[in-house]
């Protein structure tokens, strides 16, 4: 049975962390970088030294444990953000970084990991520690205890193992509020990294409760950054040199009309000197002419939103709405505005047969929509349809990306079929855009 290591050093000492992130091409991790800061900004450790590797998500894990092993200093604490998509790699990686820096602390963060974490923590014996919510004061905490020689499994938000080996976790940590409790990503030491891979976040909380989706397993309650916060944040992305687009995390960007036109407000005069934002999440069915004035006066130049499938009984099974007349409204006003709209579809929602995906990608071609995004169905940890898989008769890879193999309605054979109608029709759509 793995035994959790007792802490080594004292908090005078130096320590090292190093954040890992796998990333999608373009991308650098949001999230890694805003631990950093937090790390950094933590009056009880003002010696600690932190530093942030970025890889591609199909990087050879052998390579990024190579990478790790190669710094200098030795890090104490090893630190990753999983997700489905970088899991994998992820994973065997720390597998062999815990044989090459043995006395390095190796932790996991993100939704991914942390909606397993006690599964996880028996399963893999080389992770000691895992974040199971909002990882920006869990790490910094983890980190102090440690130096301190106290008890990891009484943090709050974390799951670790005691000294003698079991798997324990902290009380439940509270969400982050207000939000400008933290330290912004980006600082002049390190900017973002490149052109189209900076992110703005103005709110954490999802309006939606969709079954398929991690954010809708957490709480509808919005929690926004101060518009001076907002206004700052802007500032800092549209004026550093080379970058002229970005991208929002918001999980709807027009998520009320009055924080709309504040934002449009906000980016217009950046917008006006070339600043763009590139495939924002809308509530599509609540644009108007109005709304998409605001929007394309932001500097928005693409949107994306569902309908994931326009079959009633398969909404209605993953708590979604949609309303082909809104929907279709709000399309035409975002493109007589000269924004694009892509529309995402799901294959493999329960309910859903193969007409039925045949009928919504039909539906989103006729319509005109001007990019197609057709997805097989993940079944993610943390979501109702993980909760509810064995009572729908999902099957799918509890491991990796987490794809559907078969539903009651659609066979193993039929999904594939569907995939290559779905790259077909994106790939059509593409070619006349």
């Amino acid at each position: 049975m793995a035994t959790a290591r007792s802490g080594q050093k004292l908090i005078h000492d130096e320590a090292t962390v190093v954040l890992i992130s796998a990333d999608c091409p373009g991308y650098t991790s949001y999230a890694t970088a805003l631990l950093r800061e937090c790390l950094k900004r933590d009056p009880r450790l003002p010696t600690l030294r932190v530093a942030t590797l970025s890889f591609p998500a199909d990087y050879d894990a052998w390579w990024i444990a190579w990478r790790i092993a190669e710094l200098s200093p030795t890090p104490d604490f090893v630190c990753f953000s999983v997700y489905c998509w970088n899991s994998t790699t992820l994973l065997g990686a720390a597998r062999l970084v815990s044989r090459l820096l043995p006395e390095a602390h190796i932790v996991f963060g993100g939704p991914e990991a942390g909606t397993q974490a006690q599964a996880w923590l028996k399963r893999y014996p080389f992770i000691d520690a895992i974040a199971r919510a909002e990882g920006e004061p869990v790490l910094p905490e983890y980190v102090y205890t440690w130096a301190r020689g106290g008890d990891a499994t009484t943090i709050p938000g974390l799951a670790a193992r005691d000294d003698t080996g079991m798997v324990r976790c902290g009380p439940a940590s509270v969400a982050i509020d207000p939000l400008d409790s933290l330290p912004c990503a980006y600082t002049d030491a390190h900017p973002a990294a490149a052109d189209g891979s900076a992110y703005l976040e103005t709110y954490r909380g999802c309006p939606h409760s969709c079954s398929y989706c991690f954010e809708g397993k957490g709480s509808t309650h919005i929690r926004s950054f101060s518009w001076e916060r907002i206004a700052a944040e802007i500032d800092r992305l549209a004026t550093t040199p080379g970058l002229q687009s970005f991208s929002v995390t918001d999980a709807v960007f027009n998520l009320n009309l009055d924080r709309l036109e504040k934002l449009s407000d906000l980016l217009a005069p950046y917008a006006e000197r070339g600043l763009r934002l590139h495939t924002i999440e809308v509530d599509l069915e609540r644009i108007d002419a109005h709304q998409a004035r605001l929007l394309k006066r932001a500097g928005v130049v693409s949107v994306e939103s569902g309908p994931q499938t326009t079959n009633p009984a398969a909404l209605a099974a993953v708590h979604r709405r949609f309303d082909e007349r809104r929907y279709l409204q709000g399309m035409r006003a975002c493109q007589e505005q000269g924004i694009a709209v892509e529309a995402d579809l799901i294959i493999g929602l329960p309910e859903d047969s193969a007409n039925d995906v045949i009928r919504s990608i039909d539906f989103a071609v006729e319509a005109g929509v001007d990019i197609l995004q057709v997805s097989t169905l993940r079944v993610l940890p943390g979501t109702d349809l993980w909760d509810r898989a064995e009572e729908l008769g999902i099957i799918f890879d509890e491991d990796g990306l987490h794809e559907i193999i078969a539903t009651p309605t659609l066979s193993y054979s039929e999904l594939r079929h569907l995939e290559v109608y779905g790259l077909l029709a994106s790939k059509l759509l593409r070619s006349t855009w």
